[in-house]
């Protein structure tokens, strides 16, 4: 089976908002409670000069997950994110994902790409690891999710560093 990835289209609003209902993905997108909000969403995002959101896809087509970065053109820096549905991790997809996005921000002029993750998910740091992100620092409580706070690590990857040996996803 091959993978890449491909812009959000509004056929894709049924599965996006299938996917919040894994508590990991709701919490990295808007609250969902139709189908319809979901495909607003999409719309929003493709409306947007300031987002840049791909869907990782296989060969059905089918939303296995999503890569984005939302762009400060002035600074020309981008913060970035990934997210699977549970089906897809571990297959190196969200790396793959996020370093072909990283390729393409850097192709158009981005200098910094910047990321967090929760430090008690160690998962989301191997993704950012496997695309030659590098660790700057841990911002205390940032994230607060049902009532609990979070540590979250902050990384960074410069269009002057190395390039990581991890295979980008095609579709960029």
């Amino acid at each position: 089976m091959t993978h890449r990835l491909r812009p959000w289209h509004p056929e894709d609003a049924q599965e996006l908002f299938e996917a919040t209902a894994d508590p990991e993905i709701a919490r990295q997108l808007p609250p969902f409670e139709t189908e319809a909000q979901a495909r607003a969403h999409i719309a929003k995002l493709a409306g947007s000069d300031d987002i840049v959101a791909y869907v990782i896809s296989d060969d059905s087509d089918a939303v296995l997950g999503g890569v984005m970065a939302r762009l400060s053109r002035p600074m020309r820096t981008a913060w970035v994110s990934y997210w699977l549905v549970p089906e897809a991790r571990g297959l190196g997809l969200a790396s793959r994902g996020t370093v072909a996005l990283a390729n393409w921000l850097f192709d158009k002029g981005i200098h910094r790409l910047e990321l967090g993750y929760r430090l008690n998910n160690p998962d989301s740091r191997k993704v950012a690891d496997r695309a030659g992100f590098i660790q700057e620092g841990v911002m205390r409580e940032e994230l607060e999710y049902d009532g609990v706070r979070y540590d979250t690590a902050l990384m960074s990857r410069l269009v002057t560093d190395p390039v990581p040996d991890t295979e980008a996803l095609p579709g960029l």
